[in-house]
């Protein structure tokens, strides 16, 4: 954990862009901290207010990685967990939980989004995702383990919605997340081993439904209320933002995922003309979700046990944020936890990080 903490800071003194010079010519060039009080990073939701007219388009990427399992805040050994005696379909063994555990995940998420102001003091915004999902999992037998890997791909949910600066410090919002993202992602799933007493290889395909975590939506109408506050000088600036995710009603599927909670702090330094460094803090806590979909067993792995969710987690982020030329600008950010309590067993996020490109015109 230390030595991601360590790779997050040497971002630091990598430029990622280019801090546009000072001036009012240009209004798109005159980038003080003053005219971005409320830009909290590559990774952050962004909550600042735009001139009557303007449009501001972004992309971006986020990759998290997740490798082992967390119960509470203590590791789980996946043969702790989950297991088979040998058979066609193999049997699950009684005195462990799951049949199967995965080992590692990796989530890559592209957004992009498009933001207006209305008035200058209102803006509207709507957003677009596409996910791209793979885990790896692993099933333990007497004689071997058999291992495989998960794939789901496909858009996720989209988000629409209206941003109110109240004052040159605090900016209200509220949106919507529409579910467009699919929870009904099916895959052929093989897994395969080697005997070490024949030397022959074992494989295993199945068709299944994929668990919660790798499905693309909430399937639900999910509204998502926020409020930042934020101050900013010549060269420092600070601020919090807090939202609240409400899951409304119970999707297709019969279940809802638990309401999420996020808190995000930050400073800032414009480091010189040209480069603005950002340190953040992130707290996230997510509920248990409710129901359960009839078309996956909760006994195939942690991945498909509704009780197996929910949780809260403490990040820390360092990163970067530039403008160069005329209304382009970039970001770059690296996090990792500081602190994970997991209603578990659950994956652990390992780190994550987050590229970002703006256009303003």
């Amino acid at each position: 954990m230390r030595c991601r903490i360590l790779i997050a800071a040497v971002l630091l003194i990598v430029p990622a862009a280019a801090f546009a010079a000072d001036g009012d010519e240009h209004i798109h060039d005159a980038h003080t901290m003053e005219a971005h009080g409320a830009h909290t990073g590559a990774a952050a939701h962004i909550h600042h207010q735009h001139p009557k007219g303007d449009w501001m388009f972004e992309y971006r990427f986020m990759r998290m990685s997740m490798d082992g399992l967390l119960d509470g805040t203590d590791g789980v050994d996946t043969r702790d967990i989950s297991g088979v005696f040998p058979g066609m379909p193999p049997t699950q063994d009684p005195s462990k939980a799951y049949r199967i555990a995965p080992t590692e995940m990796t989530m890559d998420m592209h957004m992009v989004m498009a933001m207006y102001g209305w008035t200058d003091r209102v803006a509207l915004m709507g957003m677009a995702t596409y996910l791209d999902n793979e885990m790896d999992m692993v099933m333990h037998m007497p004689a071997l383990d058999m291992l495989g890997t998960m794939e789901t791909d496909g858009f996720g949910d989209s988000l629409v919605g209206v941003m109110i600066q109240s004052s040159d410090r605090l900016t209200a919002s509220l949106g919507l997340s529409i579910p467009t993202g699919s929870i009904d992602e099916r895959l052929d799933f093989t897994m395969t081993g080697t005997n070490p007493m024949t030397g022959m290889t074992q494989s295993i395909t199945n068709r299944v439904k994929a668990g919660y975590p790798m499905q693309l939506g909430s399937g639900t109408w999910d509204l998502i209320p926020s409020v930042t506050y934020a101050m900013a000088g010549e060269k420092l600036g600070a601020g919090v933002q807090a939202s609240y995710t409400w899951r409304v009603g119970e999707n297709d599927n019969d279940y809802t995922l638990g309401n999420l909670i996020e808190v995000i702090t930050w400073a800032k330094h414009a480091v010189n003309q040209f480069l603005l460094g950002t340190i953040k803090f992130s707290y996230a806590h997510w509920g248990r979700m409710d129901g359960q979909d009839p078309e996956i067993n909760p006994t195939i792995a942690p991945t498909t046990d509704p009780r197996a969710t929910g949780g809260s987690r403490i990040d820390v982020s360092l990163g970067l944020n530039g403008f160069v030329g005329n209304g382009h600008s970039f970001g770059i950010e690296f996090g990792a936890p500081i602190y994970q309590d997991l209603n578990g067993p659950q994956m652990e996020t390992d780190w994550i990080l987050s590229l970002s490109y703006q256009f303003m015109m």
